[in-house]
């Protein structure tokens, strides 16, 4: 049952967790949360951001 711990990983991951993405297009920094986007900006804001608003 080697295969146990990466299901149970997948479906007990928060989906909640805010993650850092960069788009290219925009050629800025993404704050996301799921497929929304929560803020805006360079790569520092967007730490501070994430720093002060994640859920702990």
């Amino acid at each position: 049952m080697s295969w146990l711990p990466a299901v149970l990983t997948k479906i007990l991951k928060p989906k909640s967790e805010l993650r850092l993405k960069f788009s290219k297009d925009d050629n800025v920094w993404l704050v996301m949360k799921e497929h929304s986007i929560l803020f805006m900006g360079d790569e520092m804001q967007c730490n501070i951001y994430m720093r002060n608003f994640a859920r702990k």
